[in-house]
């Protein structure tokens, strides 16, 4: 018969997702893991078989939680572009500056990862098209309206702003002062509207 778990399995990923998010995946050693998970490494292994699986858990938790993110702001207004602001100034300046500093797990992962571990960074990458997703959505919306440029594709736009929301993040890393991420995010937006 197979033991029951002793702790809360939500509690422990909560606790392994900002070990790694703060410190990044190959610093995050198996020894800081189990004292900032508050598990021994039996357990830790009996229930995460080893560190990459348990990284990909990780990766779900982060998901849920950005997705939230982003239903309240790229999902929650009616106005496109509006939406799309309302969500890069969330996750560049309004969240906790503990969390801000620590960039995005999802952009650092694939900084981090693509060289050494792809399989995870590609994991990561393909997590951030739900991202591009939203955006599409929202900029369909803005070109049905006429607010946006008609001289590129739907895609690169999205792109585009996905490669802005990444820089951005990089900005929160380095604690660029927020007036600073403030233009950044007026300029880069300015780049989706449509010219008279």
């Amino acid at each position: 018969m197979a033991r029951l778990l002793e702790f809360d399995r939500s509690e422990v990923l909560q606790a392994a997702l900002h070990a790694f998010w703060r410190d990044g995946y190959e610093s995050t050693t198996i020894q800081k893991l189990t004292t900032a998970m508050a598990l021994n490494r039996g357990s830790l292994y009996g229930t995460f078989v080893d560190k990459e699986n348990l990284f990909l858990e990780v990766m779900d938790c982060y998901g849920r939680y950005q997705t939230k993110i982003m239903r309240s702001n790229l999902s929650g207004l009616n106005e496109p572009l509006e939406a799309i602001r309302s969500f890069l100034e969330y996750f560049s300046l309004h969240e906790a500056p503990d969390i801000r500093e620590r960039g995005c797990l999802l952009f650092n992962t694939i900084s981090e990862l693509s060289h050494t571990r792809p399989a995870l960074a590609h994991e990561a990458w393909r997590r951030v098209g739900y991202l591009r997703k939203l955006f599409i959505k929202r900029l369909e919306q803005a070109a049905s309206e006429g607010v946006i440029r008609e001289d590129k594709a739907l895609g690169d736009l999205a792109d585009y702003l996905v490669a802005l929301a990444s820089g951005l993040r990089t900005h929160c890393k380095a604690k660029t002062d927020p007036m600073v991420i403030q233009e950044v995010i007026n300029v880069g937006l300015e780049g989706l509207v449509r010219r008279a």
